[in-house]
């Protein structure tokens, strides 16, 4: 990864995204976003319009940015090592005995000085109020306000590229689809899996109508909506998706080789040939996912069959087999194409 540094007084937005889009490309997306929104301030301030033109591909990239800022926290955390559970009962158990002894000692306070405890609290919060600044009994609420996360921004970034890319008509429907498809990664890492997928498919349909039945964009779409239908649980779907990216990624080798020769063809089927049996990997994944998943829903169906009924009206309803039908399943990284990429959680409330 190279090392890009972020100029906080540069005052150049087009420079700043020029880094901002540099620094995406080794992957150094904490300088990326950094740059990115300081370019976004630039704009808005000299424009006074934070939905002009000049700010769709600015926003685009920084939301990008932002979800892979958030995919490597969550990389983070997952590799955590939990606490020990004999070491969280004792905290526990001695937590409860103090907060035991707090009560005890609450409870010999009089009447009489609680209320002039009550009384004392009123009059100091009295002045913070008329001078503008937290008030006491509201002090604790207010740093327990969390600031909006990497995926609450993006997806609010994103929208916005989304809006100018509309307005602008035709020539901005590459740009379109390409938004749409992040906005659905975002809800698919914020586990909004129908999101995920109304948005990943519109910018697939929009794709579909740019480019041929041999795009490497169109095939990497296909492999997206995979994997959101896939942790919905819908493995025909899946199967479905993963099984067209094969075959637009076929078609696409095929009109390489008819490139007689040419070095960047070899080096792109390479490259295409190498990414091909992670999907048909997925695809047996999925194949095998729902053959389990229905002999375990059969034997549970015939243990319950094969059991005595109970004659009276008072009997217990059969087993709720429900947790089997919607178990969801954690699904590999998506396979790179032109950046390194990873797989798509509701995107964040406005």
């Amino acid at each position: 990864m190279a090392d890009v540094v972020v100029n906080s007084d540069n005052k150049n937005w087009e420079q700043l995204y020029a880094q901002g889009v540099r620094a995406y490309v080794f992957q150094d997306y904490s300088a990326a976003a950094a740059a990115l929104s300081q370019a976004i301030e630039i704009v808005v301030k000299q424009e006074n319009d934070d939905l002009c033109d000049s700010l769709g591909d600015v926003y685009l990239h920084y939301g990008k940015a932002l979800l892979e800022l958030s995919r490597e926290e969550s990389d983070a955390l997952g590799d955590a090592v939990p606490k020990n559970n004999e070491e969280s009962s004792e905290e526990s158990e001695a937590e409860e005995s103090e907060n035991a002894a707090n009560e005890e000692k609450e409870a010999e306070v009089s009447e009489d000085s609680k209320k002039v405890e009550e009384e004392e609290v009123v009059v100091e919060a009295e002045p913070a109020a008329t001078t503008g600044g937290p008030s006491t009994s509201n002090g604790e609420a207010e740093e327990e306000e969390e600031d909006p996360s990497d995926l609450q921004i993006a997806w609010e970034v994103l929208e916005y590229a989304r809006k100018i890319y509309l307005n602008q008509g035709e020539a901005a429907k590459k740009n379109l689809a390409e938004t749409l498809v992040v906005l659905g990664e975002v809800a698919l890492e914020s586990e909004n899996f129908e999101s995920a997928i109304s948005d990943i498919t519109e910018g697939l349909g929009i794709q579909r109508g740019l480019f041929g039945d041999d795009s490497r964009a169109v095939a990497t779409t296909l492999y997206k909506l995979g994997i959101a239908y896939a942790a919905d649980s819908q493995t025909d779907k899946a199967v479905g998706s993963f099984e067209e990216s094969l075959a637009c990624l076929a078609n696409r080798v095929a009109a390489l080789r008819r490139r007689d020769g040419q070095q960047d063809a070899a080096e792109e089927i390479e490259e295409i040939e190498g990414l091909m049996p992670d999907i048909r990997e997925k695809i047996t994944d999925m194949k095998t996912y729902k053959e389990e998943r229905l002999k375990k829903v059969m034997s549970i169906i015939s243990e319950s069959s094969d059991s005595p009924r109970p004659s009276t009206s008072t009997s217990k309803p059969a087993s709720d087999i429900s947790h089997l039908v919607k178990r969801k399943r954690k699904l590999e990284n998506i396979p790179e194409e032109n950046e390194a990429e990873h797989p798509a959680k509701k995107p964040p409330s406005n």
